[in-house]
């Protein structure tokens, strides 16, 4: 793997690998990564930062809560995305994907390698690879995952150095709290870290010295993440959406995961058992605590599988290191240790050319977002040749896609600015005529197996007026062209 002496040459190690390979599977998942409502409106969020040089505190978009308290605390993700999807497309997004979330792998692997051997670190990074892509979209939670990575790594190194984190640390929540909500599960994490750092304090003075060393970063991590667009409001927004049981059972991603069908969390945990009953694996006890509390996250809403396979071997990273030991052909353990070297300086670069000319020919080539169940196309496109004005009634997953087209929804996947109430409304079947007379729709744009659309078909004033396999349209008879 080496062309010449350990300083220089062409030396690739493991995470450099990791990489690489991330990358080029993500633009191989192009279409899974870009199947999603939600990079539609992040795309029009952006652009109307930039616009207007601002960023929104009241509801710009939609035709049924206009004006409503609403600020984007995505800014900084939601202004990258529209730069990048303005001047390289789709495929531009998913390059962009793929160069953030093989980051936050190959920062994984070169974290487990201070601790681990190759062949140790290989199989807890595919279970991370694993349990990360159901989520894997070009959205702003992905410019969170290299970070978490780095937060919590850190942040346990001090702590097993039984040393007090620096304060400039806290630089890194001010980044994240401004690219996505994430950043609070950081705060948490580092909390647990240092009640971890308490309770194995062995005596009354070290155990003053954790208090006022972790305490005082906290203090300081926490007053970094008010400084958002959102401020104290940022703190409480990922407890209020927490709270919102109703659009926790309505949004797919916050369900628990339904174990009907193969799910990749299932195989991580038939895995790790099987890991402790062949290796007799034991943690300290406050690390098994966090294990179970990331366990109890992942089960209770399937989008934190993600945190729970990148935080898990960091966690049981230096448990591991004291438990096992290498095996197998000694030759082979003679490669894993090249790997586990750092890339030399030449090597990067290769490898930073090969990222380059791999992403800059998948934009040239190009690729298409249109057509799917987020993106009814040919539906949007037939109300703009005829001429449909007026507000839309809307399924909850065309919001996105509305937006993107510059057409005001009725809903969409800004969860938080709805709230439970008046999303259990707008489910509610029976609820429709009255919901279509009070905010005076014009049209509807609905999915063909929704129940709705049985109803229009036969409710007085109403007739449809296209359908295809992705979306039906129903307009009032006045309002027919």
């Amino acid at each position: 793997m080496s062309a010449g002496a350990d300083g220089g040459g062409l030396r690739i190690s493991l995470a450099l690998l990791v990489y690489l390979a991330a990358f080029i599977s993500t633009l191989a998942l192009a279409h899974p990564v870009l199947t999603d409502q939600d990079p539609f409106w992040h795309i029009a969020a952006g652009n109307w930062i930039i616009e207007h040089r601002a960023i929104p505190h009241r509801d710009v978009f939609s035709n049924s809560m206009p004006g409503a308290p609403w600020v984007a605390h995505e800014w900084l993700a939601e202004v990258a995305i529209a730069l990048v999807y303005d001047h390289l497309g789709w495929a531009g997004l998913v390059v962009m994907t793929g160069i953030v979330f093989a980051a936050a792998l190959a920062l994984l692997t070169r974290f487990l390698l201070r601790f681990l051997t190759p062949l140790y670190v290989i199989p807890l990074v595919l279970g991370a690879w694993g349990l990360c892509l159901a989520h894997l979209h070009a959205r702003p939670h992905v410019f969170g995952l290299p970070l978490l990575v780095m937060w919590f790594a850190i942040l346990d190194r001090k702590r097993l150095e039984e040393r007090v984190p620096s304060m400039l640390l806290a630089a890194i929540i001010v980044l994240w709290a401004n690219l996505h909500g994430g950043y609070m599960l950081g705060l948490a994490l580092a909390a647990l870290l240092a009640a971890e750092a308490l309770l194995d304090a062995p005596d009354r003075p070290r155990f003053m010295t954790a208090l006022g060393g972790w305490g005082g970063f906290l203090l300081v991590a926490l007053l970094a993440a008010l400084i958002t667009p959102n401020g104290i409001h940022g703190l409480l927004l990922p407890f209020t959406v927490m709270q919102s049981s109703f659009a926790g059972a309505m949004i797919g991603e916050w369900k628990s995961p339904d174990f009907q069908t193969l799910q990749p969390l299932e195989l991580w945990l038939l895995l790790g058992l099987l890991a402790i009953l062949s290796f007799g694996l034991r943690l300290p006890i406050a690390r098994i605590v966090i294990l179970f509390v990331l366990l109890h996250m992942a089960l209770a809403h399937q989008r934190f599988a993600e945190v729970l396979g990148l935080i898990a071997p960091l966690l049981i990273a230096p448990a591991l290191a004291m438990q096992l030991r290498t095996a197998g052909d000694p030759r082979l353990r003679g490669f894993a240790s090249a790997l586990a070297k750092p890339a030399s300086a030449g090597g990067v670069a290769v490898a930073a050319l090969v990222v380059a000319v791999i992403g800059a020919a998948f934009v040239r080539l190009g690729i298409d977002n249109q057509n799917h169940r987020f993106a009814p196309t040919a539906a949007v496109a037939f109300v703009k040749q005829q001429q449909v004005a007026g507000a839309v009634f809307n399924d909850y997953e065309f919001g996105g896609y509305l937006i993107f087209n510059g057409i005001a929804p009725f809903v969409d996947g800004r969860a938080d600015i709805y709230g439970d109430g008046f999303l259990r409304r707008y489910t509610d079947v029976a609820a429709l005529p009255d919901i279509l007379d009070q905010y005076r729709i014009v049209w509807t744009l609905l999915d063909p197996h929704d129940p709705r659309v049985a109803l229009l078909d036969h409710l007085p004033g109403w007739q449809r007026i296209y359908g295809d396999d992705l979306a039906v349209i129903h307009a009032r008879a006045a309002a027919n062209p």
